[in-house]
């Protein structure tokens, strides 16, 4: 009955730790799309071209979606 109880008090604490670095893992991934939205619009300030303005924010506009997707998603 001991081994049992051990057993999984392990369990638990290795699915806590799963959870914990899949949320690290989310967490820089949210964080490169916020960078990689901010480089955009940055870039697109230097832009000479209307159709590399618009691209530059086309994939600002996606990334900081995404990000507002994955947190809208969490809750």
């Amino acid at each position: 009955m001991c081994a049992q109880t051990n057993t999984n008090t392990q369990n638990r604490d290795e699915r806590s730790e799963d959870i914990s670095n899949a949320e690290t893992v989310v967490g820089w991934a949210v964080f490169g799309c916020l960078v990689a939205g901010g480089v955009g619009i940055f870039k697109a300030l230097n832009m000479e071209s209307g159709k590399d303005v618009l691209l530059c924010l086309l994939g600002s506009a996606a990334a900081f979606g995404i990000v507002l997707y994955v947190y809208l998603r969490k809750s």
